[in-house]
């Protein structure tokens, strides 16, 4: 078992470096103004293709901010608002499907926020079947949505019970932290028989996988506070856990700022927390999968985390089912055909541009032949653990040592560090370097000085 124990703190606060998350490659910060013309030539160009597709569907909505959200979030307690902001959903998502001679088939449709349950059960029922007349899917696609367990809990399941009617299979319940203590302090109040309760209704209604996500980092958790929370969520047995880091970028989210540096752990506090709860899911029976995922040997992430088919999108840590992404909804981002699109980033303007019939892209990267084998390396990094230069070269036709020849004096520091071993063949981070794999994956960003980003712990 690769664990780490203990990293001397010198070494951390040298290695605690703002890095790119990398859920993309080249990240958000560098996308550039994109007009519609460009987006509907690709999807007419993808309409001919026989590949599937993966579908994101953004509900920004939430009643009430957690601080410590990093999401593209709106507030709102009108029911009203949220309708007309489903009309305007569906108009794109039909857009969208008419640059299509034919149903796409689609292998993976992800709900994410804000708080899709937010949705009532007849707009739910309402947005499926828009994609349902749209698209095509089988029974072996993966269906998935986050869930707020507040907004399913006190209707003794009904919503839950429709979702899975309705073909989701694989739900993701945010949790963050069991402690109360915690919970106040970033207004995010979800008691633990909530959470629990909500877990236990979705097992009994049979979705097929059931992840938990958690944070690290929040006001006063400590190792030994959090260790609670690890243990009583291992004992439940979900599927997979994402366990992400939390971000504080008050200069992108300002209600951030309402959390006083003084409450939050240290680096070196915050580190063991994160150390000490992945040695526990591991010896719990959980696969580290990538830098933030756990599941179990039995969930199909852990079998594609071993046969390379493992990819890193917005959402994290997926199963490589389909290439190509299309974003519906206000914010949202999509992949196709090597080029990323970002819908309008205002409420507005994304229902005043739908409203005049057009698809409400406002910018995008268009990558290079450069950028796709700084993105294939990065991505291979950060799914895989390691780098093959052969299969660089198969990909590329070009050496990867040649390519990378002005980033080898910064392979030899982190070498020389202790964060990776080099080859003639592979890149392959040590148990300190997969930890920091943010850090290592940042030697390959050619952009890496012109954004402004978390840290790497």
């Amino acid at each position: 078992m690769k664990d780490l124990i203990h990293v001397d703190a010198s070494l951390l606060a040298k290695w605690n470096k703002p890095v790119p998350r990398y859920t993309s490659y080249p990240t958000a910060p560098q996308f550039r103004a994109i007009e519609e013309s460009f987006l509907r030539e690709k999807l007419n160009q993808f309409s001919i293709t026989e590949k599937p597709l993966s579908v994101y569907i953004h509900i920004p909505f939430c009643a009430r901010m957690c601080l410590f959200c990093g999401c593209s979030v709106i507030l709102n307690r009108k029911p009203e608002r949220q309708a007309a902001y489903l009309d305007s959903l569906l108009k794109e998502i039909d857009l969208a499907a008419a640059c299509f001679p034919h149903k796409k088939k689609i292998s993976q449709l992800h709900l994410g926020g804000g708080t899709p349950t937010s949705l009532s059960e007849p707009e739910f029922e309402r947005l499926i079947q828009v994609l349902r007349r749209c698209f095509d899917w089988g029974d072996d696609a993966e269906i998935s949505i986050e869930i707020d367990p507040r907004t399913v809990y006190a209707d003794d399941g009904a919503k839950l019970s429709l979702l899975r009617k309705l073909g989701f299979n694989r739900v993701s319940f945010g949790v963050q932290d069991l402690d109360p203590i915690v919970q106040e302090a970033v207004k995010r109040r979800q008691s633990e028989e909530m959470t629990v309760g909500t877990y236990l209704k979705a097992r009994e209604l049979g979705f097929e996988g059931i992840n938990l996500d958690l944070i690290y980092g929040l006001p006063f958790q400590t190792a030994k506070r959090f260790s609670k929370t690890v243990e009583k969520l291992i004992d439940l047995k979900p599927d997979r856990i994402a366990f992400y880091s939390y971000a504080k970028v008050p200069w992108l989210k300002e209600h951030q700022k309402a959390i006083p540096d003084e409450t939050l752990p240290s680096p070196e506090e915050k580190f063991q927390i994160y150390v000490d709860a992945r040695a526990a899911f591991m010896n719990g029976g959980y696969t580290a999968i990538g830098m933030d995922h756990f599941a179990l040997q039995s969930d199909p992430i852990s079998q594609a985390y071993e046969n390379r088919k493992l990819q890193r999108n917005f959402q994290g840590y997926s199963l490589q089912l389909a290439d190509d992404m299309i974003g519906f909804g206000v914010t949202s981002i999509g992949f196709l055909e090597n080029c990323y699109f970002q819908n309008l980033k205002e409420l507005s303007d994304y229902q005043a541009r739908v409203e005049q019939g057009s698809l409400p892209v406002f910018r995008g990267f268009v990558l290079n032949q450069g950028d796709l084998k700084r993105r294939w390396t990065i991505q291979s990094l950060m799914c895989h653990f390691e780098l093959d230069k052969e299969e660089f070269f198969q990909k590329f036709q070009i050496r990867f040592d040649d390519y990378f020849s002005k980033e080898q004096p910064q392979l030899h520091s982190l070498a020389e560090e202790g964060l990776l071993e080099e080859t003639k063949e592979k890149i392959v981070p040590t148990a300190t370097g997969r930890l920091f794999i943010r850090l290592i994956a940042a030697a390959f960003d050619a952009y890496i000085e012109k954004g402004q980003f978390s840290k790497a712990i």
